[in-house]
């Protein structure tokens, strides 16, 4: 992945160099034409920590492959690509690293922040990294993963900058580790030969490397041996609207669902029977399932049903016109892959707003014994003035019968979906609506 650094110098013209495993080089950079207002602020009160002023004749690139305390820094130049990869003793790629040298400390650590910035269009600093300092004059900042940090954004020494790039892996790099990285870039005496030990690392990468074509190819012989449609059938979201695969798929640093401390539920039977499984129970829906709204968008699948309810009129105690009612039904193939996608649809928010995961596991009831035979409820939210918008903890439900998983959800958080979900458990149930048999 070519590395996005904006212009080191955008509004005075300056430039950065990267250096690279060949050597430096100018960067011919684009210029942004605005800053968010509160990015402005926080570039204007960044703390200097005296961490040098360096040239490039002090920078001393690694020649070839170098220890770095338990880890070793090998080149890469292929591909178009020229940086270095930072490598356990395992062999496992820990982050891919660019390193640049800026005009200044302060300009390094604005252009940095800048580039994240437009990287991932987030304004809040605050809720998306913590910035850690260490000893020897170096600043990193890292994004935040739950309660801990894992691998740095970037690090800044005195206008010395590296880029740490991840590909989306949940690796971790410690700040003494970054300083030997420093270290290495500006005293040749740390350059050590990795040596044996890497030869070892790098056997073992090559022995997985082998093991995952092996595995790889005998899912290939698998798959042409049961066919096209009963592979489609072993995924777990087969049959389930698009919504659920979504969802499933957000990663740790979007749902930290561990910490809704859900360990009692799946302890229980995970594989049970799934009495859903070919029909559906929506009967109701088209009937029109609460006063004043009507259904504006239904998928209905064989394994689960997606759908929107607007409201027909801005009635006083229904929703405005802006507003609307969510409503996602998964039928897993077993109790474990239901509670799995649960936790997650926690954190899913149809109106895209930025929210902490960390606060929202925390705003998070576990089993509050509303709905179903598992739930999960929402605190009280603010409303627009800031004062706690009453009934709002029952705006969104989320709940569990068998391994249907069931998420209401309204937009307008003085909205209260209780009674709908009570309605779509009674009919799981079949206590409700008779059932509708539907197929693909």
């Amino acid at each position: 992945m070519a590395a996005l650094l904006l212009s080191a110098g955008w509004a005075q013209g300056e430039t950065c160099m990267q250096l690279t495993p060949s050597g430096w080089k100018e960067r011919e950079d684009r210029k942004e034409d605005y800053l968010l207002t509160g990015l402005k602020e926080k570039i204007g009160i960044l703390p200097l920590l005296n961490g040098g002023i360096w040239k490039p004749e002090d920078i001393v690139p690694p020649e070839g492959n170098v220890a770095c305390g338990d880890k070793f820094l090998l080149p890469e130049s292929k591909g178009g690509r020229e940086r270095w990869i930072l490598m356990d003793r395992e062999g496992n790629e820990c982050a891919h690293l660019d390193v640049y040298l800026f005009e200044s400390e302060r300009m390094a650590r604005k252009e940095f922040i800048l580039e994240r910035e437009s990287f991932s269009q987030l304004g809040d600093l605050v809720v998306w990294g913590k910035d850690v300092a260490g000893e020897r004059g170096t600043w990193c900042m890292y994004r935040l993963s739950g309660k801990s940090v894992d691998c740095p954004e970037f690090a800044v020494r005195g206008n010395l900058g590296i880029d740490f790039w991840t590909g989306g892996r949940d690796f971790s790099i410690s700040l003494p580790e970054v300083e030997q990285l420093f270290d290495l870039f500006l005293d040749r005496k740390n350059h050590i030969a990795a040596g044996e030990e890497l030869n070892r690392a790098l056997e073992k990468k090559r022995k997985r490397r082998a093991e995952y074509d092996r595995e790889k190819k005998e899912q290939y012989l698998m798959d042409e041996k049961i066919g096209p449609e009963e592979r489609r059938r072993m995924d777990p979201w087969y049959g389930m609207p698009e919504l659920c695969r979504t969802i499933a798929g957000f990663g740790r640093e979007q749902v930290p669902v561990d910490l809704l401390r859900h360990e009692e539920v799946l302890s229980e039977e995970l594989q049970i029977p799934n009495v859903h499984e070919g029909c559906m129970h929506f009967a109701l829906f088209h009937g029109g399932i609460e006063h004043g709204l009507y259904l504006g968008m239904f998928q209905e699948l064989r394994h689960g049903a997606h759908a929107v309810l607007n409201p027909v009129t801005p009635w006083d105690d229904t929703l405005t016109r802006s507003d609307f009612i969510e409503i996602l039904v998964a039928h897993a193939r077993s109790r474990k892959e239901a509670m799995e996608l649960l936790l997650k649809m926690r954190f899913y928010d149809p109106r895209n707003t930025k929210r902490d995961p960390r606060d929202v596991a925390a705003a998070t009831v576990v089993k509050p014994g509303k709905v179903g035979d598992f739930d999960l409820g929402c605190g009280p939210v603010l409303g627009p003035d800031g004062a706690l918008v009453k009934g709002s903890e029952q705006s969104a439900v989320y709940f569990l019968r068998g391994n249907t998983a069931v998420m209401v959800l309204s937009t307008d958080p003085g909205y209260s979906v209780l009674g709908m979900a009570r309605k779509l458990d009674a009919a799981l149930e079949g206590k409700g609506a008779a059932p509708v048999s539907q197929s693909d």
